[in-house]
């Protein structure tokens, strides 16, 4: 074959490479590259007899030209129009359709997600608030997307100052917050938890949070029933009937919320139950591990059994260094509060007492605490 003959078609291809890849085709058709190789054979079949003549030469000549213009005019058009041609489009469209429906099957799980939570979702962005149902029921409107004025007219003043300042204080390093507050709904006020993170969106700041209400008797974590599910003083004494017998050492402490009274008064007794079961859970997170070392001996006065030595030694360092261990500092909204307890505590090191003992020592214990004399809020039965 002639040399040129087999340069000109290298050179062809060459070109045509470079055309498809400035293109950024994403389909290539492939009955041009047959055509072509099905006239070459076929000239070389028809031409056998005068292979190294000049007829096929000629004809070689012409069929590679022919498809080097048409290649070179055909990819030229679609590079300068920078168009797609039907190959492409088709493919494309069979990304994009994959690309829907992972889309919609992601949308799908993320609503269905969204309806199995108890707690609203609420979006912030601007000057609008956009909720999911859950949320809208919670704080009692009509529409899932509110003006934020609205939506800040049912917080109650008191609380709105605090609320807007958690929101303030977000930043990149410290995105999220916690509040709870109170809301206005069908005439009444009823507290909510607010948890939320700040996210940057083109430059604006705008908060993404789930909400759910306060059961005053509810500690919001773990929605344990703190004051009505507590074990009362039946299955105190029981508890410390199975500790004596088993000869365990143990140690009780006799607490009475002291100023809940006052707090009642001020605020409402819904108010004060909600201090008390934020308290216990707190009591319960720092000195036990069981459900079987809490109890609610009458309305304020509760007991707890402290079976570890370790607990024991921390309450007693505390307590006798500054007192403080008990008494907590809440804030709920725009309301901040200290509970006050007074303590009767008695120590049973080496075995467990009996349980008229134990209950009778704590007493008189407690009941020190509340002469003027005596100066401290806590005792230590026979102690010095």
């Amino acid at each position: 074959m002639n040399p040129l003959l087999l340069v000109g078609i290298i050179a062809a291809w060459f070109i045509y490479a470079i055309i498809i890849k400035l293109t950024k085709k994403r389909k290539y058709d492939y009955s041009f590259i047959v055509a072509f190789v099905f006239l070459l054979a076929f000239g070389y079949l028809y031409f056998f007899e005068d292979f190294e003549g000049v007829y096929y030469t000629w004809y070689s000549y012409i069929t590679v030209g022919f498809f080097a213009f048409y290649m070179i005019i055909d990819n030229s058009v679609l590079l300068f129009k920078k168009n797609v041609s039907e190959f492409d489009f088709h493919d494309l469209e069979q990304k994009l359709e994959y690309v829907s429906s992972s889309s919609e099957l992601l949308r799908q799980r993320f609503i269905s997600t969204i309806e199995l939570l108890r707690d609203g979702i609420s979006f912030r962005d601007g000057d609008q608030i956009f909720g999911s149902d859950r949320f809208i029921e919670i704080i009692g409107v009509k529409d899932n997307e509110i003006p934020v004025e609205d939506f800040e007219n049912l917080i109650i003043k008191e609380d709105l100052v605090e609320y807007h300042s958690k929101l303030e204080k977000c930043s990149r390093k410290y995105p999220t917050y916690r509040i709870k507050y109170r809301i206005k709904k069908d005439g009444k006020k009823i507290w909510v938890d607010e948890h939320g993170k700040m996210i940057i969106l083109h430059k604006k700041r705008s908060y993404i949070s789930l909400i759910k209400p306060l059961d005053i008797r509810r500690y919001p974590e773990s929605e344990v029933d703190v004051l009505n599910n507590l074990a009362g003083h039946k299955e105190m004494y029981q508890e410390m009937q199975r500790l004596h017998r088993k000869k365990n050492a143990y140690h009780f402490v006799l607490i009475y919320l002291t100023n809940i009274p006052k707090i009642n008064e001020k605020y409402g007794r819904e108010f004060g139950d909600l201090m008390m079961g934020e308290y216990l859970s707190q009591i319960r997170f720092k000195f036990i591990k069981d459900n079987q070392s809490l109890f609610r001996i009458s309305g304020i006065k509760f007991g707890l059994i402290i079976k570890e030595k370790s607990k024991f030694d921390i309450l007693d360092r505390a307590l006798v260094g500054s007192g403080e261990l008990f008494t907590m500092h809440m804030k709920f909204g725009g309301v901040t509060q200290t509970i006050y307890p007074n303590l009767g505590i008695s120590e049973s090191p080496y075995e467990g007492k009996k349980p008229e003992t134990v209950l009778q020592e704590a007493e008189q214990a407690l009941q020190q605490t509340f002469h003027d004399s005596f100066g401290q809020s806590f005792c230590f039965f026979n102690r010095k």
